[in-house]
């Protein structure tokens, strides 16, 4: 872009300079600093280790140079309004524009300088030949104005977009964020009421996975979340949507799911899960207790909902974890699926003391059910 400016700039002043007494040194200076100064500065920054810099010093010297040419141009308003608003509308385009009082001494300087060496007595109306000179740089300059601003707002939008997909998705599970699970799941509770749809809810708990970040540290536990998310994702079919809702919580909402189908689901989610195995410690077993509950009239907000699906998960652990729970109400149906004995989420020979009594604690702690704000 500096090429194409100072290329454009040099042609006013060299269209001026063909209107005065001929002077090889003003020449020179016009030639170089349009179509050499350009390729030097681009050295000057790509060989130096801080570029920034080495651009904003270029910056300096742009300034300087456009200093100078206000005088070669006679001191004409057209043209010398013409180029300094474009070489300050140049800040904006190159992020140099903080420096603005550093150019613009700069560029005092340079007129300074120029008047002192040239002795140019001042023409402010500038000629029909100069006048046509200017076309080339506004043409050049509106053209990349208009490009840069298209830029500008392209690389803004896919940002966004970024954004947005970033602000829905947990970064550990890969599944769903609790915020936008929660939206979903109000929108799907009022699908209900209208009676479009017929809905499930499922709330997964990972069994005693404080006793894996005790026994083996955060960054297995880390790893197994992502597997669990994993696994999760690869469980559901395209309607359902998991998320995270707590620390080794997770939600599934079932689209036009009765409870029986959910418990379907939440079968199949519990089976994968407790095939999981961390390379670096085989013994390590995961299992998950699940509640299950059915979108219904009564509930007025998500937040009985998920107290309804809470409710059964309470019941699943209480029973001995690692099963499926439906809500109380339906309490008849045949989804209460206990699983092996031998498949719990921690052998107890690998368990040590600390944990054991830890594992006590998170026991009392979460047979308690969750509330949570709607």
């Amino acid at each position: 872009m500096r090429a194409s400016n100072m290329a454009a700039g040099g042609l006013v002043v060299t269209a001026s300079l063909a209107e005065q007494v001929p002077d090889m040194a003003l020449w020179a200076f016009a030639l170089i600093s349009a179509l050499a100064w350009p390729h030097i500065a681009y050295l000057h920054a790509s060989r130096k280790k801080d570029s920034y810099r080495a651009e904003q010093a270029n910056g300096l010297m742009d300034g300087f140079i456009v200093g100078c040419w206000i005088p070669l141009m006679q001191f004409s308003l057209l043209p010398s309004i013409c180029v300094v608003a474009i070489s300050v509308a140049d800040r904006f385009y190159t992020g140099l524009r903080k420096r603005w009082i550093k150019t613009g001494c700069m560029t005092l300087m340079g007129i300074a300088f120029m008047s002192v060496y040239s002795s140019v007595q001042p023409q402010w109306n500038a000629s029909l030949l100069v006048q046509f000179s200017l076309l080339p740089m506004i043409l050049v300059h509106s053209v990349f104005a208009a490009w840069s601003s298209r830029r500008m707002v392209r690389a803004l939008a896919k940002q966004n977009v970024q954004l947005q997909v970033l602000g829905r998705i947990d970064p550990l599970t890969t599944v769903y964020s609790r915020e936008y699970w929660w939206q979903k799941a109000r929108t799907a509770l009022r699908q209900h009421h209208s009676g479009a749809e017929i809905n499930s809810l499922l709330i997964i708990d990972i069994d005693h996975f404080k006793q894996v970040n005790d026994t083996y540290g955060h960054t297995v536990g880390d790893e197994v979340l992502q597997s669990i998310g994993l696994t999760i994702r690869h469980c559901l079919r395209s309607n359902d949507i998991a998320g995270r809702y707590g620390g080794d919580e997770f939600a599934v909402l079932c689209r036009n799911t009765r409870t029986d189908d959910a418990c379907a689901v939440a079968l199949r989610v519990r089976d994968q899960l407790a095939m999981i195995r961390v390379r670096e410690h085989p013994q390590l077993r995961i299992s998950a207790s699940i509640g299950v509950a059915e979108a219904s009239t009564e509930f007025t907000s998500v937040k009985q909902w998920i107290e309804a699906a809470d409710s059964a998960l309470y019941d699943a652990k209480a029973a001995g974890r690692d099963r499926i729970h439906t809500e109380p109400a339906r309490r008849n149906s045949p989804a209460t699926i206990p699983m092996p004995a031998e498949s719990t989420a921690l052998p107890p020979s690998h368990a040590t003391p600390h944990a054991a009594r830890e594992s006590a604690g998170d026991d009392q702690r979460t047979l308690r059910p969750t509330h949570v704000a709607d």
